[in-house]
């Protein structure tokens, strides 16, 4: 008996839902309708920011390896650093000129001498040397007998007042792009930092003096300067690194 009257009362409520008026039934299925729009449209939405994002994020990415690579692969190499003792014999002064030979890295992009800078540490004492465009020459093109006597370190002396400059002076160029305005070395290139220790410093690089530095482009990787004066000074052009 009990059974019979609950399958009634299931009867009556199937009854009652399939007998709802339309109307009821249509405003649901619109309500449906309207809720499934707004998730597509907020999906879509949501897809276009991600996208843009993302797209966004690969550009930084791909700049940012980009720069990161540059910055590893360039840079300066010193090949050679040769200096100067003007005294006769040579072994009675010290080291007055300095010339700093630089390249770029291998595989480096090129590198403007201008926007360098030399640290330099002498007998406890750091000076760091910014470029002057008017110290200057092209002996890839001119050529020279001696290096140490071409008119440019006149302009490094204490008579200029240039105690805190260096020159360029062009060894090799391949690519005619070193002038005196934009020294540019690009790979393959080769120059020379001139600067007038005795100038900067009030005195020589004196046998067995320690001397460390850097050469610092805009871009890349800093050269290292690391020497001892030699014991015994026999020429007056020695090799310091």
């Amino acid at each position: 008996m009990k059974i019979n009257t609950y399958v009634r009362h299931v009867r009556k409520a199937i009854s009652r839902q399939f007998s709802r008026d339309p109307d009821d039934k249509a405003e649901t299925g619109i309500g449906v309708l309207i809720v499934f729009i707004a998730m597509v449209l907020v999906a879509a939405v949501a897809a276009s920011v991600l996208i843009h994002t993302a797209g966004i994020l690969q550009q930084k990415a791909t700049s940012t390896g980009t720069t990161t690579i540059n910055q590893v692969s360039s840079g300066i190499t010193i090949t050679q650093i040769l200096g100067y003792d003007p005294s006769h014999p040579a072994e009675a002064g010290g080291v007055s000129l300095m010339a700093i030979f630089v390249t770029n890295n291998a595989g480096g992009s090129a590198i403007n001498l201008g926007n360098a800078s030399v640290t330099l540490t002498v007998n406890g004492v750091t000076a760091i040397l910014v470029y002057n465009d008017s110290i200057y020459n092209n002996t890839a093109i001119n050529g020279t007998q001696n290096l140490f006597s071409e008119k440019q370190w006149s302009y490094l002396s204490s008579s200029h007042h240039d105690a805190t400059d260096f020159g360029v002076i062009v060894v090799q160029d391949s690519t005619n792009s070193v002038d005196n305005q934009y020294p540019v070395i690009s790979p393959g290139d080769t120059a020379a930092i001139i600067l007038n220790v005795t100038n900067t410093f009030g005195g020589y690089i004196t046998q067995n003096m320690p001397v460390s530095g850097q050469v610092t482009p805009e871009v890349g990787a800093q050269a290292i300067i690391q020497f001892t004066a030699p014991n015994a000074f026999v020429t007056n052009e020695i090799t310091l690194q």
